[in-house]
């Protein structure tokens, strides 16, 4: 059954909102805070049951991708992607999954799921598997360098390939 009036509008009233709360912050329960532009955050979950797990959180407390105009979906699809290079260039995985949900979290995000060599292709993905807490000194050394990246990357790596 699906939330009742009540709480769907409690759970889509930005003021009780958990991602517009702290998504901007360096730290907070459930990830690090990676970078932001002016459309999006992108934050590392302490949660690394999958080497590289990032997130990355529209600004605007928007619940929807339909509710994007179409200049903040470019950008926000442009941060989603550049998330993934970065994501890619630090931890060299397989694959990167993304998924984009937010019936429990109604902001809109995107988590970013990589897939590695030792992961089982035909098992569904489940961003709940773990958890996996590393200590907090290497999260924040894998957050250095996976912003490093994030800044390395210019705009002509951000076009797609010429074909």
């Amino acid at each position: 059954m699906w939330w009742s009036e009540e709480e769907w509008s409690t759970l889509h009233d930005p003021e009780h909102c958990g991602m517009c709360a702290d998504a901007h912050v360096d730290e907070n329960p459930h990830s690090l805070l990676v970078a932001s532009t002016v459309t999006t955050h992108l934050r590392m979950a302490r949660n690394q049951a999958h080497r590289g797990y990032c997130i990355v959180i529209l600004r605007d407390h928007l619940t929807d991708l339909a509710e994007l105009r179409p200049d903040q979906l470019s950008s926000f699809w442009s941060d989603v992607q550049r998330a993934g290079r970065a994501i890619g260039a630090t931890f060299d995985p397989r694959k990167i999954d993304y998924l984009v949900m937010g019936h429990r979290m109604p902001h809109l995000h995107c988590h970013l799921l990589p897939q590695h060599v030792g992961d089982d292709p035909l098992r569904n993905v489940d961003i709940s598997d773990g958890p996996e807490l590393p200590p907090l000194a290497a999260l924040r050394r894998d957050v250095r360098s996976l912003r490093a990246r994030w800044n390395d990357l210019t705009s002509d790596e951000l076009l797609p390939p010429r074909t």
